[in-house]
Parts: C-alpha cells; structure tokens; sequence
C-alpha cells in the first residue's frame, strides 16, 4: 500500500465532513426561501409550521449531527489525548438529531416537553462549538502556529463573542415566554453562519495535524 493510498483512507472522514456542512448548508440556505418565516426576526425552528421548512430543517440538523460524528473520528486519528473533545463532538451532535426529532411549538401556542427538548438542544448546538475549535487549536498549537491555527482561534472566539451577546439579548425572553426583540432572526442566522465556519475550520486543522503524522 503506498504512502498515497493510505492518507486517501486517512482523509475519508474529512471528505465526509465537508458533505456533511454542504448539506446543512444548502438546507439552511433553503429555509430562506421556505417556510413561511420571517429571516430577520424569526427563528429558523419556526420553520417546523410547514411540511417542507420542517423537513429542511431536520436535513440541515442532521447534516450538522453528521459533520459532528465525522469531526468526531477524525479527532481520534489526529490528536493523541482527545477525550474531553470527542465528548463534546458527541453531545453536540445527540443535540442536533434532538433538533430534527423534538420539533419546537408553533408560534402563539403554549410549548410542550419536545420544545423543551428542543430549546436545550439549540442552546448546545450554538455553545459547543466555540469550546470544541478552542480545544481543537490548542494542541495543534502546541506543535507549530500555523495560518490554519490561527484562523480557529479567531473564529472559535468570535463564535464565543456571538453566542454570549446572543444568549444575553435573546435567553430572557425566550425562557419568559416573551416576544423576541427585533432582529433576533438575522442574528442566529449569523449565528449559525459562525457555527458552520468553526466546524469546517476545526476539520480544516485536525485533518493538517493528521497528515503531519505520516
């Protein structure tokens, strides 16, 4: 078998990673269109009152949960010690499959047990991944500072920066039952539009650090 030949195997999972993020992005991007919801100040689970905006919603959910399981496998060949990060990569993507399977209430209707299940899981799904890059970009680090590197941090950061200014503009009144102040949609949307940059940065990195070792 030639040297080749086996960093192709290697990098199975960070091809399937990248189809991963290219379906949750084209499913999200199509939740612009569908849906009946409003992209500035609504949120994209309110996508779940229609049949097709309720269906590329759990494409986009699952598309993520599978990036995160991709992310996962790719952790353990490229890091020698990654256990508090391949914990995180599995609860991360449990919370998104939480996402397709426990829908949120409809808009004006009292929310149940499943949109319960579906706000924690939102919530994890936008915190996890700054901590996850940072976690990733620290061990790489450790062996040379590269370009790559340096681009998680930033973005492991920012993504920190947004999902703190969003929980403490948007969290209240989401727990309260309260409406949403104006806007609340643009910013998850640019939320999620971090979320998806850290997680392809993270592949980004630890496929680097794979390759490194042959």
């Amino acid at each position: 078998m030639t040297t080749a030949t086996v960093r192709a195997a290697t990098s199975r999972w960070y091809r399937h990673t990248q189809l991963s993020l290219a379906l949750a992005t084209v499913a999200g991007a199509g939740l612009l269109v569908v849906g009946h919801v409003d992209p500035m100040n609504q949120m994209l689970s309110d996508s779940v009152s229609t049949v097709p905006g309720a269906v590329l919603l759990a494409l986009a959910a699952c598309g993520l949960a599978a990036a995160g399981a991709c992310l996962l496998a790719g952790a353990r060949r490229a890091l020698p010690r990654p256990g508090l990060l391949t914990v995180l990569l599995g609860v991360w993507s449990v919370s998104l499959l939480a996402l397709a399977v426990f829908p949120t209430n409809l808009p004006g209707s009292e929310p149940g047990v499943a949109a319960v299940i579906h706000r924690v899981g939102a919530g994890a799904t936008a915190a996890l991944p700054p901590l996850i890059a940072l976690l990733v970009a620290r061990p790489a680090a450790r062996r040379e500072v590269t370009g790559r590197v340096r681009a998680l941090r930033v973005a492991g950061w920012s993504a920190s920066a947004a999902c703190l200014a969003f929980a403490v503009v948007n969290g209240p009144a989401v727990l309260l039952g309260q409406s949403l102040p104006p806007y609340a949609g643009l910013a998850e949307r640019i939320l999620l539009a971090l979320v998806l940059m850290v997680v392809g940065l993270c592949a980004w990195v630890l496929e680097a650090e794979e390759r490194s070792r042959w």
